[in-house]
């Protein structure tokens, strides 16, 4: 039976934290921060219906970010935490990053302090890999809009109706712009693949593609990709949809099939490099962020500057877009 250093088996630390879960607090504080220095001053509050119970969410910005959670009567540790974690994907939305955990503390009467903390600290311990994103991500701010400008109450249920029809496909895109060690051309493949479901998405909230039917034989994932480039992606692939729109969608696919077909059956022709995956994961995660921004109605115009800003930035890194470009009508990888 597997143990660890505390005693217990595997099985046993999961049913403890789940049991130790129940048990009620009242309040919940993060601290986080990023490598630098966050900006603002930036604040939110507004209240939130958790389990029937009123939660008091304070957000604060200025050099770091501290978010508090507050339960006007007591709330098990799980339900203010799975809130939270929630509440912190849509802010990750908006961003485009995860931020690092400095601090966490529950606290409450129920309990001692010291129960809290081993809550808190088993809360940080089992938080998911992709809760860290990949530091070639972060090369630049990719902050689309101010998180006091737009979340509220309706904004937070319909963010948790989407991620539900989202399932597994949201995860996967979190893992794929997480720091988890597997290589960016891999990353890319499986990000590109997630455009399928995307249109399926769109059609189910904007009625957008109806003709689309991914897993049919009358439907492409090329089909797929502009569908969506073409929707909600014109400023992130201008350019490469001016150089060789054709081309370019058949690269993507082409990188996707990589991880669909063995070597010897793939195409000789061109895919993406790891340089240029690291490019395009970031152009994905924009275009991926656009369409759930569009999902959730928040207005394209509102923070237009900050995607095309952004989009301008990464196309200037190390030559890699200019290099892409030039080569994009080759027909195969040097």
């Amino acid at each position: 039976m597997l143990t660890n250093n505390t005693g217990f088996s595997v099985k046993q630390k999961e049913e403890k934290f789940i049991e130790d879960g129940k048990k009620n607090c009242s309040a919940l504080s993060v601290v986080l921060r990023n490598e630098g220095i966050l900006g603002g001053p930036h604040f939110l509050k507004m209240y939130y219906a958790v389990e029937g119970r009123d939660i008091s969410v304070d957000i604060e910005q200025a050099g770091i970010r501290r978010v508090r959670l507050t339960a006007v009567s007591p709330i098990s540790m799980s339900a203010l935490w799975g809130f939270y974690s929630q509440l912190e994907r849509l802010l990750v939305l908006l961003d485009g990053r995860f931020l690092i955990i400095e601090k966490m503390e529950f606290s409450g009467e129920n309990l001692s302090e010291v129960e809290y903390g081993e809550y808190a600290d088993e809360c940080r311990k089992q938080r998911l890999v992709y809760c860290k994103t990949d530091p070639a991500y972060c090369y630049t701010d990719h902050c689309f809009l101010k998180f006091e400008d737009v979340i509220t109450p309706d904004l937070l249920s319909r963010w948790f109706a989407l991620q539900e029809q989202l399932d597994i496909v949201h995860q996967v895109v979190l893992y794929n712009i997480a720091d988890t060690g597997i290589t960016h051309d891999v990353k890319c493949a499986n990000f590109i693949e997630c455009l399928e479901p995307m249109t399926e998405i769109i059609n189910e909230y904007k009625r957008f593609f109806p003709s689309l039917k991914p897993g049919e034989r009358t439907t492409t994932l090329k089909m797929c990709i502009d569908a969506v480039i073409s929707k909600y992606g014109t400023d992130i692939f201008a350019r490469e949809y001016s150089a060789n729109k054709e081309r370019f969608l058949q690269v993507l696919v082409n990188t996707r099939n990589r991880i669909i077909h063995i070597k010897r059956n793939q195409t000789k022709d061109k895919f993406l490099s790891d340089s240029e995956s690291i490019l395009y994961l970031v152009k994905l995660c924009h275009l991926y962020r656009v369409v759930l921004l569009s999902l959730l109605g928040m207005d394209y115009d509102s923070y237009r500057d900050a995607v095309v800003s952004s989009v301008k930035r990464w196309e200037n890194w190390e030559g890699i877009l200019d290099n892409f470009l030039a080569g994009l009508n080759t027909s195969q990888n040097k």
